[in-house]
């Protein structure tokens, strides 16, 4: 009886955990659309080039918009595994829900100087975000994963392929937003983009032997 009520206790910490991060994630989802501005006052060839001229907004947000879907989706697939929680857990859960409540200003900087002067320290600044969000997303499954952690933290074994899948994975992204980051200072649009096909790459589950 003790067992099975310890075991709930860690499931509703897990959950409640899990429940507050899906708050961050929807809200900080929700307020890239405030980017967008309703051209006023035009007529309509008027707000025709207006809205031509607000492309990198679309793109910004687009792009933003997929990568914390996609960090949505695999913190989703990381809770899943984990058993338990504790106070380190919790603080480096906190650390990465930081860095995805500020996504909305980096791509705010995107959206209003891409294609003009200032687009390189812009997406400098936004790919550089994303180099901290993905360090602080290794930080957290390195945690959970590490064989320090005694009892363990996660429900499946350490030698699971899904775990060896999600670490060959995570070992990408840090490396490709460098690249990203470099990018930024010759071709501000491909650092972008590139920041964007890491959304997709990371879209698909991790793949590991027999899955």
């Amino acid at each position: 009886m003790s067992d099975s009520r310890s075991v709930s206790g860690a499931e509703k910490e897990t959950a409640r955990v899990e429940a507050f991060s899906d708050g961050v994630f929807a809200i900080a989802i929700t307020l890239l659309i405030l980017e967008l501005k309703v051209p006023s006052g035009l007529d309509e060839h008027g707000l025709r080039s207006a809205l031509e001229a607000e492309w990198p907004s679309y793109a910004a947000l687009l792009v933003s918009f997929a990568t914390i879907g996609i960090m949505w989706v695999n913190h989703h697939r990381l809770f899943n595994l984990v058993h338990r929680v504790d106070h380190t857990l919790l603080l480096l859960n906190g650390l990465l829900l930081l860095g995805v409540t500020v996504v909305p200003f980096p791509t705010a900087l995107v959206a209003d100087y891409m294609g003009r002067g200032g687009a390189r320290l812009a997406a400098a600044v936004y790919s550089g975000w994303f180099i901290v969000i993905a360090i602080a997303f290794n930080l957290l499954w390195r945690y959970l994963a590490s064989p320090a952690r005694q009892p363990p933290l996660l429900k499946v074994s350490l030698e699971s392929p899904e775990v060896r899948a999600i670490h060959a994975a995570y070992r990408v992204a840090p490396l490709w937003y460098v690249i990203a980051f470099a990018l930024s200072f010759w071709l501000p649009v491909a650092s972008v983009a590139v920041c964007g096909a890491l959304a997709l790459f990371f879209a698909l589950p991790p793949r590991h032997a027999g899955g």
